[in-house]
């Protein structure tokens, strides 16, 4: 039983070493990791119910396990090519291809959320109701934007 528990502790390290490996590395994951957390963000204030966090969540898993998988791919594909290679361009380009659909999907669940169901609407009435709010969301625009392109970046 140890032996299995600890094969299972090793698994989650693997786990979170690859993920933080993406987080450090694919400037795309961390765009994602933006957009999960304004969409999240917009989402509470805007009083979106239960079942419309869990659809986002969902999403937000989908396309960022879709990066994760299209990276692994790019990195295994580079490790393998020796020059520029047609076929392990096209793989890469289908695997981000991938990321896309889902991306797409993701976004057209957003809207459907967001505009038809009117959470949008409450989101902006209440940021103009509560400027101390809209300023404070404010401040991490230039922090998210710093996140996206420069951490992770060899100075």
């Amino acid at each position: 039983m140890g032996k299995n528990i600890r094969k299972l502790h090793e698994s989650f390290q693997h786990a979170l070493r690859g993920l933080g490996l993406c987080i450090h590395g694919e400037r795309n994951f961390r765009v994602h990791m933006v957009a999960a957390f304004y969409v999240t963000i917009f989402a509470l204030i805007g009083r979106a119910s239960a079942t419309d966090a869990a659809i986002f969540c969902i999403c937000f898993g989908l396309t960022m396990g879709a990066e994760l998988m299209n990276t692994a791919i790019e990195r295994l594909c580079d490790r393998q090519a020796s020059g520029y290679d047609g076929f392990v361009r096209n793989a890469k380009d289908i695997a981000a291809a991938g990321v896309f659909v889902c991306a797409v999907a993701c976004a057209a669940v957003g809207v459907c959320i967001f505009i038809a169901k009117g959470v949008l609407v409450v989101a902006i009435q209440f940021l103009l109701m509560h400027l101390w709010a809209a300023m404070a969301l404010l401040v991490t625009v230039p922090v998210a934007l710093w996140f996206i392109f420069h951490y992770g970046r060899i100075q």
